[in-house]
């Protein structure tokens, strides 16, 4: 799907940029007849190459999942380092999440979604799936953006802390250690957090002490 220019411009605005950006999406899980709809979260990279957006999913995870089900997620853009890490390697409560009620009216029949979104995501873009590929072990689903929400209108832009970015690298190494076992991903996990004390918040640093955590029980 190649985006229009003023959706472009709106993406670079918000502070998402070419390349992958590590947001956290939101999804709605699939619910049972008579059970309460819940939500899902969990950190994965929107790529944006040549004038193209697109998610290359696995399957197996639940965003894959809701992914293959659903035609609306949100991107939730945040420098908080817990609410990553948490998000990374454990489940949300219910009420950490709000609900969008989002018309699509560029339908030939207008479809109504609701959407879950992070209370505390800074901004947030509500994205539709307009096209999916899939492979034996993957799916690569075309997105665009359908609308763009301000939650915190103190904070314009994110100011790169190199502390927040460990904890984001370190997430993404241990999620790599979880499937492979193989040792030089603690290595760099090590790494990271060297940078963390030297360069991060008080955020980071806890948000770091849940990777510590999940490395415990694993």
């Amino acid at each position: 799907m190649r985006e229009t220019a003023e959706n472009l411009e709106k993406m670079a605005k918000f502070g998402i940029s070419e390349g992958i950006s590590e947001l956290i999406l939101t999804t709605r899980n699939d619910a049972a007849a008579g059970d309460k709809l819940s939500s899902n979260a969990a950190p994965f990279g929107i790529i944006w190459k040549n004038n193209r957006m697109f998610l290359h999913l696995f399957k197996g995870s639940k965003t894959c999942e809701n992914l293959t089900r659903e035609d609306f997620f949100a991107a939730n853009m945040t420098d908080d380092a817990v609410l990553f890490a948490t998000s990374t390697f454990y489940d949300l409560k219910e009420e950490e999440f709000e609900n969008v009620v989002y018309i699509d009216e560029k339908s030939a029949s207008p479809v109504t979604a609701v959407i879950p979104f992070l209370k505390k995501a800074d901004r947030v873009v509500l994205f539709k799936c307009v096209e999916r590929t899939e492979a034996e072990d993957s799916v690569i689903i075309d997105i665009e953006p359908a609308d763009f929400i301000v939650l915190n209108l103190e904070k314009e832009g994110f100011i790169v802390n190199r502390g927040f970015y460990s904890v984001v690298e370190a997430c993404v190494h241990l999620t790599r250690y979880e499937l492979t076992k193989d040792r030089q991903y603690l290595d760099l996990i090590r790494h990271h957090w060297s940078l963390i004390n030297r360069c991060g918040r008080k955020r980071d640093k806890e948000g770091f002490d849940i990777v510590r955590k999940r490395m415990n029980e694993i």
